[in-house]
């Protein structure tokens, strides 16, 4: 079994688990993953610009998140 195949078994081991959640056990789960995202991406930005506020570090957080682009 090569790699491909791994990773389409995991897929599918995943699809089930996922389809087996209630609705709401599905939106907690993926609210989660966003704040993981979201807390991620503040960070990177805080270690990007240490003398951004915390204003500021959640403005370019948003942007990033609504329109996918990062800038400069």
């Amino acid at each position: 079994m090569d790699r491909t195949d791994h990773v389409r078994k995991a897929e599918e081991i995943q699809d089930e688990l996922i389809r087996e959640m209630s609705p709401a056990r599905r939106l907690d789960t993926a609210w989660s993953l966003y704040r993981m995202a979201w807390d991620i991406k503040m960070s990177g930005l805080r270690s990007l610009h240490p003398e951004w506020t915390e204003a500021a570090l959640e403005a370019g957080t948003r942007r990033i998140f609504v329109t996918g682009y990062a800038g400069d």
